[in-house]
């Protein structure tokens, strides 16, 4: 039996998915195992039984590329829990996060629908614009996974207000990426931190337009380091500026007092780090302020 659908026409894959009926379970399964994901979807619906094998498969497939995530509880298909492999899909897909021109943003804390675990490497790429913004630009960081999320009169999950920019009984941290402010707030503590990198300020939130920039972070060893495209695609780091991150944190947007156009939209999770110049990547370490307690 052949089992990879390019190099078989229609009806030979249809008659050699007919054929694996017969086989004993165990030699279905690891076929199974053997597939990728689109020749799977024929693999499922061929019988009852096959269903369940490709759904299994792809579920033990996905759990173990993408271990150390954990999808959000909250995602449903309709009313129906879906299969481990397709809340992966769902948790992972790009997507926008705010979109639009207002007077007044509310305060917020937007988390995407999945944990990490810290010891990862995991990398989050956000795209982000900020127009006509006179109070600075929406950030992104993360917040400590244990913290219990709000649901909106709208539907979508988020905390009120800034977690970066209060005391709290959970750690956040953001990044202005336009010009390396980082903000963070640790459990317990009733002033805030605050630094910046030394990075040179790229756009103008102030201004009528400014191009969507490519931003994110690196997850690894319980450290954490912001990255920005510097322009042309040349992405460069920043210092390191967390040791000790919890184990498990949500990837978030921040938004304080904004005032204007905002874009924020997850692009991907990766894992490994966007490539890099060390050399050039040598002048953006370090802090151009660093740490200090502010109310």
């Amino acid at each position: 039996v052949r089992v990879c659908s390019a190099q078989c026409n229609a009806a030979e894959w249809s008659g050699a998915m007919a054929a694996l009926t017969g086989f004993p379970y165990g030699v279905v399964e690891a076929i199974a195992e053997h597939l990728g994901v689109h020749d799977l979807l024929p693999f499922g619906a061929t019988s009852l039984e096959m269903h369940w094998i490709a759904a299994k498969t792809a579920s033990d497939t996905a759990k173990y590329a993408f271990d150390g995530v954990l999808p959000a509880a909250y995602i449903r298909l309709g009313p129906r829990e879906p299969p481990d492999w397709l809340k992966f899909l769902m948790a992972l897909q790009p997507r926008c996060l705010v979109r639009g021109n207002r007077k007044v943003w509310p305060d917020q804390t937007r988390p995407l629908p999945f944990v990490l675990d810290t010891t990862g490497p995991w990398f989050v790429e956000f795209k982000l614009a900020a127009a006509g913004a006179p109070n600075g630009t929406p950030t992104i960081g993360l917040v400590d996974a244990g913290c219990p999320v709000t649901t909106s009169r709208e539907g979508g999950r988020h905390w009120p207000g800034d977690l970066s920019r209060r005391g709290t009984e959970r750690f956040a941290i953001s990044l202005a990426p336009y010009d390396g402010t980082v903000l963070a707030a640790r459990p317990g503590s009733p002033t805030r931190c605050r630094a910046r990198l030394r990075w040179e300020k790229i756009g103008d939130e102030q201004g009528k337009w400014n191009d969507p920039m490519s931003c994110g972070f690196l997850i690894e060893n319980r450290k954490l380091k912001f990255f920005r495209d510097g322009g042309g695609g040349a992405w460069h780091s920043g210092e390191t500026v967390c040791e000790d991150l919890p184990k498990q944190v949500s990837p978030c947007m921040f938004m304080s007092s904004y005032v204007g156009f905002a874009l924020v939209q997850y692009v991907c999770l990766w894992k490994s780090l966007p490539e890099t110049c060390p050399h050039c990547d040598a002048n953006f370490q370090g802090f151009a302020e660093p740490w200090d307690s502010w109310n």
